[in-house]
């Protein structure tokens, strides 16, 4: 074996490529065809040992020219990526592996991979740099680019809505309410016939009560959520019929959807109590009067209707 051959072309490791002969591992002189070497990656990816396992990749990606090994070897590139929570790489190995072979029978595996990589930037957020040298925050736009892209590009595979669904719940727990309600109605639109619309009409429920909470009480708000709640119980039989996954979520979110409706129906009625209040201060009675009626009609099970009867009680001619 010549000096030449033993320093041909690139080498990663102790393996190098020589024509004619396929990868040779210097120290040991093992010799695997590009079949052979492209299992050896995939042991060392299985193994967790990702470095290698890229180096074992590229190195047939830069010597080999089968068609059908090469489209195999970009796929688990872009998986191995991944699986190292090298996120931002893997969603671009990904995406060129789509681009190139979009028929493939990776291609659906390809895509679900490319859009958990996103999320998983939105999630976590990417450093951005003050003139490329102190890091100085961590940002998610980048990663919502990203999964918005790919999420438009593959609207109709079985796990989209999932993605838009959990792009949605990161902008909730963002305090994103707007872009979370962008998304919540768009997923009722689009995709009503998943899992993720009954999720999503519970979303919309805690954004109105997020905006309760954030705009000084706002009733408006609670009415928004109490909407929300109501419709999720409304049409639990027909979410019940999209999937059995559906339905299972269905009826373990019921209690909370009707606890959710408990707790605005009591946020109104102590409001409408403390209006009725400030009536009977001023010794405007019938104002309050008013007031004590509405509550005892429209929220009857609450501890604010026994005490409205009190009041009506006092304010018996």
């Amino acid at each position: 074996m010549t000096i030449c051959l033993l320093l041909f072309l690139l080498q990663t490791g102790d393996w190098e490529y020589q024509p004619g002969m396929g990868f040779i591992d210097r120290k040991t002189m093992t010799q695997k065809s590009p079949g052979e070497f492209y299992e050896h990656g995939l042991q060392l990816a299985q193994a967790r040992q990702t470095s290698e396992a890229l180096a074992v990749f590229d190195l047939i990606l830069n010597h080999v020219t089968e068609k059908e090994l090469v489209e195999r070897v970009r796929f688990r590139r872009g998986e191995t990526l991944w699986s190292g929570s090298r996120f931002a790489e893997a969603y671009r190995a990904l995406d060129d592996f789509l681009r190139l072979y979009p028929e493939s029978e990776h291609a659906p595996r390809a895509k679900q991979i490319a859009m958990e990589s996103a999320y998983l930037l939105v999630r976590d957020g990417t450093t951005e740099n003050l003139l490329g040298l102190f890091p100085i925050i961590r940002t998610s736009k980048p990663g919502i680019a990203l999964l918005r892209s790919i999420l438009q590009r593959y609207p109709r595979e079985p796990f989209t809505s999932h993605y838009y669904y959990l792009l949605a719940k990161f902008f909730v727990d963002d305090d994103e309410l707007g872009a979370a309600e962008t998304e919540v109605k768009f997923i009722l639109s689009e995709y009503k016939d998943t899992v993720e619309a009954p999720k999503a009409i519970l979303l919309q429920g805690e954004i109105g009560l997020r905006r309760y909470d954030a705009i000084d009480y706002d009733v408006k708000g609670l009415e928004d959520a109490r909407r929300s709640f109501a419709r999720f119980i409304d049409e639990a039989p027909f979410l019940s019929r999209i999937s059995e996954e559906a339905a299972a979520f269905v009826r373990e979110s019921l209690p909370y959807a009707q606890e959710k409706i408990a707790f605005i129906n009591e946020e109104m009625a102590e409001k409408e109590f403390e209006t009725a209040e400030y009536y009977r201060s001023k010794d405007r009675s019938r104002a309050a009067r008013l007031y004590y009626q509405s509550i005892v009609r429209l929220y009857p099970q609450t501890s604010w209707a026994a005490k409205a009867k009190d009041r009506l009680k006092e304010l018996e001619p």
